[in-house]
């Protein structure tokens, strides 16, 4: 066998870590493959050296996994958007399935029978993306593409095969748009939003904007009927260019007959129809009825809130960011709904807090990476539902919570699901029900 000092070694693939490399062994050291599945044997290519363990890439595949397939995206390897699309579709959910049933056990959370999937069309469903920017005179000028792995470098893309159309079609055009620009090389990144009514692209520019360049901004966001946006700073510095006075971007959720309305940089979930049926699923479990008040935390622009008044008798929702709050009011307000209440509270708060006062029979939550450890402590001292719909991007986090939960000696398990909001990517959206025994 070979060492590691040489250029390339061999390794049979035995697993995928959670962030999507294949994991083998080399004289008894762990390594961590870009590119290579379970069941392979690979040739290595050694990138990175440390003392517990080693990362390389594929250099050529000696047995291939019959999960193998060739990927769809001519940037795949080069561009870090996605992680897995060398692996099959039904390989992919079945890699998710595992990264959170793995988390579950280290956390010594009895699984439940079975973990349920939600998928839909992998391709051209992201609609909430941060795409980089960057001028490189040496690369042909203006590159605008997702990070390259394993460094800060732009993969200059023309096409998205992830990325909503009305998006991936303006990628070409965004680099001739830039190349005009005064402040090309100060702007470092462009969000992308998109709603059912209208494509929004904000311009981060580190650097005033000429009178040619917003003009130069205007005519492209009026040549492709997208909303155009600029932001010199923060979040409160995003401003209206093209037109003037936008619509708001809106998503619906069509089963309960609401329209989300929401601003470019709101947080909103990047799979729209992942999101509208995860919706119609919490609510399902939760099987509300007209006697049920309901508890939302981290309830951001009211997804699950607005959806859960259609039933419920009332609802609160708790969020931490108070322009959120505002906008869930309004959202309540146009879709004409007045048994829900909204308050800006710092979920993370270990004190005693007003918004836990109710009788609250059902409770939601969908909190951000780290969790809602502190929130749910509230809940389980205080509250007691009945039941608790946790919905998490975080399997770490939702485990740990979930020991926690049963823990407290007040609630099971009985129901996970993993929802595949990232398709492609090692991103796991999660799932999880708990019931009330005693």
């Amino acid at each position: 066998m070979k060492t590691e000092a040489t250029v390339s070694v061999e390794t049979r693939i035995e697993d995928l870590s959670h962030d999507g490399r294949g994991v083998g062994r080399i004289e008894g050291k762990v390594w961590f493959v870009e590119g290579a599945l379970p069941g392979e044997t690979v040739s290595v290519k050694r990138l990175k050296g440390r003392r517990s363990y080693s990362t390389g890439v594929v250099d050529s595949i000696i047995v291939e996994s019959t999960d193998r397939v060739t990927p769809k995206c001519g940037y795949f390897g080069i561009c870090g958007g996605c992680a897995v699309q060398h692996l099959s579709y039904p390989g992919q959910l079945d890699f998710k399935k595992k990264v959170v049933s793995d988390a579950f056990i280290g956390a010594h959370v009895p699984l439940p029978d079975h973990i349920d999937i939600l998928s839909a069309d992998p391709w051209a469903y992201r609609r909430r993306a941060r795409l980089g920017v960057r001028y490189v005179r040496k690369k042909g000028g203006a590159l605008v593409g997702f990070r390259e792995r394993n460094n800060s470098y732009i993969t200059g893309l023309e096409v998205c095969e992830v990325l909503v159309k009305s998006v991936s079609d303006l990628l070409p055009s965004l680099r001739g748009l830039i190349e005009q620009l005064s402040v090309r090389d100060q702007l470092p990144q462009i969000e992308v939003a998109v709603g059912e009514n209208a494509t929004a692209l904000v311009f981060r520019h580190l650097k005033p904007l000429t009178g040619a360049d917003r003009n130069a901004l205007a005519v492209f966001g009026e040549l492709h009927q997208t909303q155009i946006f600029t932001q010199s700073k923060g979040p409160k510095t995003v401003t209206a260019l093209w037109p003037t006075e936008p619509d708001p971007l809106n998503y619906p959720l069509e089963k309960f007959g609401l329209t989300i309305e929401f601003s470019p940089v709101d947080f909103v979930q990047i799979n729209g129809e992942i999101n509208e049926r995860l919706v119609e699923i919490i609510t399902s479990w939760l099987d509300l009825n007209h006697q049920d008040e309901v508890l939302d935390l981290f309830c951001g622009l009211g997804n699950f809130s607005l959806a859960s008044a259609q039933t419920a008798k009332k609802v609160l929702g708790v969020e931490g960011e108070p322009s959120l709050v505002q906008k869930a009011e309004l959202n309540a307000a146009r879709n004409h709904i007045q048994n829900v209440t909204f308050k800006t509270r710092d979920l993370f708060d270990e004190g005693i807090v007003d918004w836990i006062e109710g009788n609250f029979s059902k409770v939601i939550v969908d909190p951000p990476r780290s969790g809602a450890r502190e929130a749910l402590k509230r809940v389980v001292d205080y509250v007691k539902p009945e039941a608790i719909a946790y919905v998490s991007c975080n399997p770490a986090t939702l485990a740990r919570d979930s020991a926690d939960l049963i823990e407290s000696g007040f609630y099971r398990l009985d129901r996970l699901l993993v929802a595949d909001m990232f398709p492609h990517t090692a991103h796991v959206e999660t799932a999880a029900l708990f019931r009330r025994v005693s």
